[in-house]
């Protein structure tokens, strides 16, 4: 179905617009991504109303969602499984913010932070062998990655000295440490193929 709109949209561009025919395939898959991401994005939106906790849908794509676009890391197969997985690792990190806050495990952030920063410092950025890029544009995402995961870090520490628990810091918390894990996975996944 989104292949189908995708190459429906695809043909009204180039309709409209004089492209290079060559190109088709690329503008595709373009309008498929996008269109992917955004039915993402809005379901995570929809369920952080349905949750009556809209703040943290929010900081969930501020943090996961442009710290994975350059810090890479899992990938499911098909966008079916991207939806449902992007939707589930929020449900995930609601879950575990109201996991620390129910218990009062607020002691354990700074060190919950430091590890995925961490991780995501030195592993930025996953290659994905489906879709290489130029050596030049993994430079460029590790040190956009690197500057991304410092700011959240640095609000992360601003906002745990203030005493300003929920939803902010251990949403942002958690959904660092969501992408932290989804690189130390597709590691061990290469890893185990290559066994």
């Amino acid at each position: 179905m989104l292949a189908t709109i995708a190459a429906r949209l695809t043909d009204q561009l180039y309709s409209h617009s004089p492209l290079d025919p060559s190109k088709k395939a690329i503008y595709e898959y373009g309008i498929q991504l996008s269109l992917s991401t955004l039915a993402s994005m809005c379901s995570i939106v929809l369920l952080g109303l349905l949750l009556k906790k809209p703040a943290s849908a929010f900081i969930f794509l501020g943090v996961f969602f442009f710290l994975r676009l350059f810090s890479g890391g899992y990938h499911a197969t098909t966008y079916a499984r991207c939806f449902l997985l992007t939707n589930s690792v929020y449900l995930a990190v609601v879950g575990a913010s109201c996991w620390m806050v129910h218990f009062r495990l607020y002691h354990l952030l700074p060190v919950i932070v430091a590890a995925s920063c961490a991780v995501v410092i030195v592993l930025s950025p996953i290659r994905n062998k489906h879709h290489p890029l130029s050596e030049n544009t993994y430079r460029k995402n590790r040190k956009i990655a690197v500057v991304l995961v410092s700011v959240e870090s640095l609000l992360f520490l601003i906002l745990f000295y203030w005493q300003i628990f929920q939803p902010y810091v251990t949403v942002s918390s958690m959904s660092l440490t969501a992408v932290a894990v989804m690189m130390l996975s597709t590691l061990k996944n290469e890893r185990g193929v290559k066994r």
